[in-house]
């Protein structure tokens, strides 16, 4: 087996409320823990409401990288914060689908985008 490629996760503001992380690599055992921290500082001035987490060049993600996106996600509804996981390779919609997490990691995206609709 090949060593996972290095993840960068890169922070951009997009307005006040809103951070999009570009997620390049793989997400796994050796570097997840780097993408908490990102996330941890994206909330710590408490005025995030939109998380966009940005998949589209994520190679692999082993168990632990799933956990990762599990923590994130826990973090973010502690802190109020609607996570969206943008571009999701197949690799990973498919990973999240087998394990029956799509729908948790996903829910608060679309509960969004109904009350958009709705007004």
């Amino acid at each position: 087996m090949s060593s996972p490629r290095p993840l960068t996760s890169t922070p951009a503001t997009v307005d006040p409320h809103t951070v999009r992380v570009v997620l390049s690599g793989d997400l796994s055992y050796d570097n997840g823990d780097d993408l908490v921290r990102v996330v941890d500082t994206a909330f710590a001035g408490g005025e995030v409401r939109h998380l966009h987490l940005d998949c589209a060049d994520v190679g692999f993600c082993d168990s632990y990288g799933l956990a990762t996106l599990l923590s994130v996600q826990r973090r973010a509804t502690a802190a109020g914060v609607v996570l969206s996981l943008d571009n999701r390779p197949a690799t990973l919609e498919r990973l999240l689908r087998r394990t029956n997490t799509l729908h948790h990691l996903t829910a608060g995206a679309r509960s969004e985008r109904r009350e958009r609709s709705d007004h």
